[in-house]
């Protein structure tokens, strides 16, 4: 069971004695109400409220139970600490300050013993028990039968029926791992955000993309600088690792990415053996041999062996393929530098790779960036979900303020930074489906990466009225300078099109259950849509709806599309690689952390890893430290999810393809078996209701030229 809802049941008269903005019930959500100072007085009240909601259910007379009182009574309890502290945790990492930042601490632990506390409660499991023997629970089917099985497994896997000790164990566990995790992020965008280097003369710039350099210049201005402000912000770095000429320069960038999470007073280490041991003991007391067992009992892949088996059976398919790139790469390496027998550094595998893939293929992804204005990609987006589902965004006025009591103008929606935009879906018919808040480029206070959140999910009232489901897309994307509006790289143009995956199954989901509605599935099935959307960045039918030069409103040319299409696959071994790389890792620390126990880990991983990473002059340890999907996300024992998901799109994107690609019949039933369905059926059934079979694993390897 998925106990997080963003809908709040507030009780007459409590709104009347004092100013409680992270409980109103304001639509459109007015994100300049929700300071700081109000997160303590609101987050304790949502807590008693959802606390009276729990005692309301475990204090029913045994002889009264009912699926509505009881099993429907719980999808409910916690909604208003679920939206209190959805907010909370949104401007956590969107907007974090020092004051936010010691408000959300000093909350986490009453909101994660509160959280444990609800599949701990004896009373409540003793009416859920109670109730699952009636005549009325043994005649549910379908949907309700299925909501009923999930919250009895949910509790029976929280430790429900495990003697008293055990279970305030691993209540004290739950709690101390959300601290550590919550410190660990912490840690990491406090390290990120600790090195910055300017540069005086753009000479030392050499091979950067001009709209880099331009970006770097607005980035120093902003800072206060005169010259070029170089961070770690991954969409500066990246690209000062792919084109910097200055190779002194590219090695300061890649020790200083190193030292995140690693240098004191940001060191990750003992964080990481804390939260892996705490882990492994919860696992052992739900009676599980690892804690990937424990993971993954209710995904697709079930188990932790299962999860590791796929990874080295794709490990094994793909290691040739991988040894010929290194080959490849090294031999090219040789021949630019003119020096033979030596091995690649660290600080250059990105650089080589790029100039490798320009001299192969006579390319550079740099020529396709004039092609994807910002506007006009988004604008892609939302006609490419036209064509496939017949809906439309239409944006909406926003309104930006610092002020908590500035009115909103008639018809503006808040919202909490001045460049976040606000789109609202309607059906073909003009019925309303959601609202979608775009945040794409990057800023200090806001974490690194791209991701979807669902800020409201859709749910039916007890009334039957079916309320509107919000998404918010955060992405760090390229920026407009004052020469250029924000021109994104074809990369950059991927990570939204995934991200709106996300998002259109987040507001597409119909279940009537709030708990298995929308991406509330299987987290190894999530990345399915996601992954499916970006397909659509690579045909040529759906790139020209939206690449056109941002000057010219030309589309892309031929001879340089087909260059695109050529250049692929360049070192798709080693791409594959990397993430195999990162899913064994994560499996092995939680499928098999009795090696890691009490040892030095990054000794440990360094021989088990070995097959899996690009040999280099020096040894550079994993990325375990600033790893932020495992410790400081919900990928622990998960990542491999990714590789899994891109089985399913690689298979089900050829059905898309086969008839046309922009096809309105495939989108349809794409809508209707899966990107309504959220988890109303299993992962698997509700995948061969779509294809017709089980999956294909062929799909991937020819799609990444992984293929004699």
């Amino acid at each position: 069971m998925v106990l997080f809802f963003l809908c709040n049941f507030l009780e007459a008269g409590q709104m009347e004695s004092a100013y409680h903005p992270f409980l109103a019930d304001d639509d459109p959500i007015k994100w300049h109400t929700l300071l700081p100072k109000y997160i303590e007085s609101d987050v304790k009240l949502a807590i008693e409220m959802s606390q009276r909601n729990i005692d309301t259910i475990a204090s029913l007379p045994l002889d009264e139970l009912t699926f509505q009182n009881t099993i429907l009574a719980l999808e409910k309890v916690s909604d208003p600490l679920d939206t209190a502290w959805s907010y909370v945790g949104h401007l956590d990492a969107t907007c974090n300050s020092d004051e936010l930042r010691a408000e959300h601490n000093k909350m986490l632990p009453l909101v994660a013993e509160f959280s444990a506390n609800i599949l701990l409660n004896d009373d409540l499991w003793l009416r859920i028990r109670t109730f699952a023997e009636t005549d009325e629970a043994k005649n549910l089917f379908g949907i309700d039968k299925k909501l009923l099985n999930d919250v009895i497994d949910s509790f029976r896997d929280s430790g429900a029926d495990l003697p008293r000790e055990k279970r305030n164990r691993l209540k004290e566990i739950r709690i101390e791992v959300s601290q550590k995790s919550q410190k660990f992020a912490e840690n990491v965008l406090d390290s990120r955000n600790d090195w910055e280097k300017y540069i005086d003369d753009v000479v030392e710039l050499v091979g950067l993309p001009q709209i880099t350099i331009d970006v770097l210049r607005e980035d120093a201005k902003e800072h206060g600088h005169d010259g070029y402000r170089v961070s770690l912000n991954p969409s500066s770095s990246a690209k000062c690792m792919q084109y910097l000429e200055d190779e002194n320069l590219r090695e300061e960038i890649f020790r200083a990415s190193l030292a995140i999470g690693k240098k004191d007073p940001y060191n990750n280490e003992k964080i990481i053996c804390d939260v892996l041991k705490l882990r492994d003991e919860t696992a052992k007391i739900l009676g599980h041999k690892t804690y990937a067992d424990r993971t993954l009992k209710r995904r697709m892949a079930k188990n932790g062996a299962t999860a590791l088996s796929f990874v080295e059976s794709l490990h094994h398919r793909t290691a040739k393929f991988f040894n010929r790139d290194i080959d490849e790469l090294e031999d090219f390496r040789a021949d630019f530098f003119c020096i033979k027998n030596s091995s690649l550094r660290p600080w250059e595998t990105a650089y080589l790779s790029e100039k490798f893939r320009q001299k192969k293929f006579d390319f550079d992804e740099e020529a396709l960036r004039p092609y994807f204005k910002l506007e006009n990609v988004i604008g892609g987006l939302f006609e490419i979900a036209n064509a496939l589902y017949g809906i439309k965004f239409v944006e909406q006025k926003t309104f930006f303020t610092t002020d908590e009591n500035a009115t909103v103008p008639n018809g503006a929606v808040p919202v909490w930074h001045k460049d976040v935009k606000y789109f609202k879906a309607f059906e073909e018919n003009g019925d309303y489906i959601g609202g979608l808040y775009f945040d794409i480029h990057p800023r200090e206070s806001k974490h690194a990466g791209g991701w979807m959140s669902g800020t409201k999910s859709g749910y039916f009232d007890g009334s039957g009225v079916w309320h509107h489901p919000v998404a918010t897309i955060c992405t760090n994307l390229t920026p407009s300078t004052e020469s250029t509006p924000s021109l994104l790289s074809h990369r950059e143009v991927e990570t939204l099109f995934h991200e709106f995956g996300h998002t259109l199954h987040h507001l597409f989901g119909k279940v009537k259950y709030e708990s298995m509605n929308g991406t509330n599935v299987a987290w190894d099935f999530v990345e399915l849509p996601s992954q499916i959307m970006e397909n659509f960045c690579w045909e040529r039918k759906s790139l020209d709806i939206f690449a056109r030069h941002f000057e010219t409103g030309e589309p892309i040319p031929d001879d340089l599309f087909n260059k695109m299409i050529a250049a692929r696959n360049h070192l798709s071994g080693v791409a594959m690689m990397g993430q195999l790389c990162f899913a064994k890792l994560d499996l092995e620390l939680h499928q098999k952390y009795g090696n890691y126990s009490g040892k030095n880990i990054e000794n440990r991983l360094k021989k088990v890893l070995a097959p899996y990473r690009i040999p280099l002059s020096e040894y550079v340890p994993t990325i375990i430290l600033s790893f932020k999907h495992i410790f400081g996300g919900g990928y622990s024992a998960g990542y491999y999810s990714y590789k899994w998901a891109e089985v399913l799109d690689a298979d089900a994107f050829n059905k898309f393809r086969g008839d046309g690609v922009l096809s309105r019949k495939i989108g349809d039933e794409f809508r209707e078996k899966i990107l309504s369905r959220g988890e109303s059926d299993e992962a698997d059934v509700l995948y061969r209701d779509f294809m017709g079979r089980d999956p294909d694993i062929e799909p991937l390897f020819i799609r990444s030229g992984l293929v004699e």
